[in-house]
């Protein structure tokens, strides 16, 4: 069965609603000095805009260079090269400090239209091969592992390494062309680089204050967000905090946690509405919580009448779909829709990742123009061991053996 949950949220009406808008506010806060606000706004310019649109991601590039993350400017101004656009960042006095990178002639390489060196840039402040990072520096400073050797072959197939690997949660970033990628095993997130195949470390538990153990993550594209769950304690008195980081970098925005701090909170996935609205699911007293827009703390929303909960996707502002022990609730189906590990939603149907009999299926669930019936479910791929996927646009991306990304294509 699967559980409708109907929720209407006013969300709050937003400072900047279109891309001329955006655009003129961002240039407005770079001309008074106000660097980071410059970021914050040419980002939702990106978001708004038409995809890899090289004009924008040139404004996004200079706003990175201007807001102290001059590793993020490189990483956007090669894939403006990568779409044949041309900068000026070359002699600009904005990208002065990103010139001094050690990855900078690499980009400006490309963006002359010449053949870069295989070490491209992959990964925002990737540190040189020779360099050593000090013990507090973020993870996103330390290159994990690269497989030169790796290539897109078939196309639907991106083959990378990352040995010892226990994956948990996959995310893709279309922007910028990279997933995100958890790592249970070594309480951490990594970051493939779609072009260059590269891995790195992301983001850490000691850099992002993560506790104990990582339990979901989700990206809002629209905002250019990464949300992840992190929980510590027993599984029955368990706490747990959802941060915020800024995609492209992995810097942390802001921590949430549940208002009421006395009661046990597992965290075990998350989902951002089109509002922006965010919703978290709790496996210990099957909970939903939200945390709107602004807000600092994440309020209850409502308790299921379903044990252990453990996976949620957004369908749209006001309605979500929520998988339990007994299933995917209230909408009579003619399948067995237990064992969700995560659901994604696009165009009226479910996807995501079933256990079924110790094998994972990525399954596609049509459901009847009210989303109240379930249709025979499609089979879009098997893998023979657990697995982790996400939607991303018109694809779904799952870790096929622990070393290799597939796309399946979506009608």
């Amino acid at each position: 069965m699967l559980l409708v949950l109907l929720l209407l949220v006013q969300a709050p009406a937003s400072t900047c609603p279109d891309v001329a808008t955006c655009r003129a506010d961002a240039q407005a806060a770079a001309a008074r000095g106000d660097f980071e606000t410059f970021h914050d706004l040419a980002w939702r310019t990106v978001q708004k805009g038409r995809p890899n649109d090289p004009d924008l991601m040139y404004l996004l590039a200079r706003a990175q260079a201007l807001s102290g993350r001059p590793g993020d400017a490189l990483v956007m101004l090669g894939r403006i090269a990568d779409l044949g656009g041309t900068t000026d960042a070359a002699t600009s006095p904005d990208f002065a400090v990103a010139r001094l990178l050690p990855a900078w002639p690499d980009v400006e390489a490309k963006l002359r239209g010449q053949s870069a060196p295989a070490a491209a840039v992959a990964s925002p402040a990737a540190a040189p091969p020779t360099a050593r990072a000090p013990a507090d520096a973020p993870a996103s400073s330390v290159p994990v592992a690269s497989s030169p050797a790796a290539s897109l072959a078939p196309r639907d197939a991106l083959e990378f390494d990352a040995p010892g690997l226990e994956p948990l949660g996959l995310a893709h970033d279309a922007v910028s062309r990279r997933f995100v990628l958890g790592d249970r095993k070594a309480h951490r997130l990594l970051v493939i680089d779609e072009v260059s195949r590269r891995v790195v470390n992301y983001v850490s538990a000691a850099s992002a204050g993560f506790y104990d153990e990582l339990t979901a993550l989700t990206v809002d594209a629209r905002r250019g967000d990464l949300w992840v769950a992190s929980v510590k304690g027993e599984p029955d008195a368990a706490s747990s905090i959802l941060h915020k980081l800024q995609l492209v970098s992995g810097r942390g925005l802001m921590e949430a946690r549940a208002a009421d701090t006395t009661s046990p909170v597992r965290l075990v996935d998350v989902t951002v509405a089109p509002d922006g609205v965010v919703y978290a699911l709790d496996w210990i007293e099957s909970r939903i919580f939200r945390l709107r827009p602004g807000a600092k703390a994440l309020e209850l929303v409502m308790r299921l009448d379903a044990r252990r909960p453990t996976a949620l996707t957004a369908a749209d502002d006001h309605i979500l779909y929520v998988a339990a022990d007994t299933g995917v609730v209230r909408v009579k189906s003619v399948e067995d829709l237990t064992d969700f590990e995560s659901l994604g939603w696009r165009n009226g149907a479910l996807i995501g990742v079933q256990r079924v009999a110790g094998s994972s299926l990525i399954v596609r669930i049509p459901l009847d123009a009210s989303g109240a019936r379930a249709q025979p479910r499609h089979i879009l791929a098997a893998s023979p061991v657990a697995t982790v996927g996400a939607l991303a646009g018109d694809a779904y991306y799952y870790l096929a053996d622990g070393h290799t990304i597939r796309r399946i294509p979506l009608r």
